[in-house]
């Protein structure tokens, strides 16, 4: 059973590079076009961010807003015609989602997106990396095919994080003085992790899982992954 789930994982691997590489723009990228738009969204606002094909960016900054800098690509105009941005105010928070016309899919858009410090994040990305840093509110994030890369600082109190991809790696990277219990799993690929009283099993030969309590646990740290190995770290 080990080995079947290995070629599964390997075949779909190997599937699904050349979505990525499309979604980078190594392919098809032709044509672009620059979209920048700003949202009132107080100090702690959830913040929803659904995409298709391309690279997801969050910052966070001290400025009670939501900036969208976002990059549409595609082979050709009527590709970028087809994809749509949506950059809305809704109640307690922001939406921004990539929208497609009728008919065949092409291009993607590429965001990188600035929100308040104590946001919370709620993200879904069919196939692109996801990468955020210095957000303090909840995490939730999930990708189909691309890796996701989470700066997320002190984990505590009842703190949520929880990160899931289909194929694509997981680093989460924390503060020192965490407090969370963690709960990790990937059907192909290791888990590592540097930080005290989190534990590392084989599954099957080739998956792994974790665990653990960090500090007093008060918080949750979820990370799941089919295809992909899953780090947990510790800033020095």
């Amino acid at each position: 059973m080990g080995l079947s789930a290995f070629a599964r994982g390997i075949a779909a691997a190997f599937a699904i590079f050349a979505i990525l590489e499309a979604c980078s723009g190594a392919f098809g990228e032709r044509v672009r076009e620059e979209v920048h738009q700003t949202v009132s969204a107080g100090s702690a606002p959830a913040v929803v961010i659904e995409n298709v094909a391309g690279a997801v960016r969050v910052e966070a900054w001290a400025k009670p807003i939501v900036d969208v800098e976002a990059t549409k690509y595609g082979y050709n105009a009527e590709e970028l015609h087809r994809v749509a941005i949506a950059v809305a105010r809704e109640p307690g928070g922001v939406s921004i989602a990539t929208h497609y016309g009728r008919g065949v899919h092409g291009g993607g858009v590429r965001y990188r997106i600035f929100v308040p410090h104590d946001a919370s994040l709620q993200i879904s990305n069919d196939a692109g990396a996801v990468d955020i840093a210095g957000v303090r509110g909840d995490v939730q994030i999930q990708t189909e095919a691309g890796e996701i890369t989470a700066d997320v600082g002190l984990v505590e109190r009842n703190r949520s994080i929880d990160l899931r991809a289909t194929t694509g790696a997981l680093t989460l990277i924390v503060a020192p003085g965490s407090s969370a219990t963690v709960q990790a799993a990937s059907t192909v690929g290791d888990f590592t992790s540097n930080i005290p009283g989190v534990t590392q099993t084989r599954e099957n030969l080739v998956g792994a899982r974790g665990g653990g309590t960090i500090g007093t646990g008060s918080g949750r740290i979820k990370l799941a992954t089919t295809t992909g190995a899953i780090a947990l770290r510790q800033h020095p």
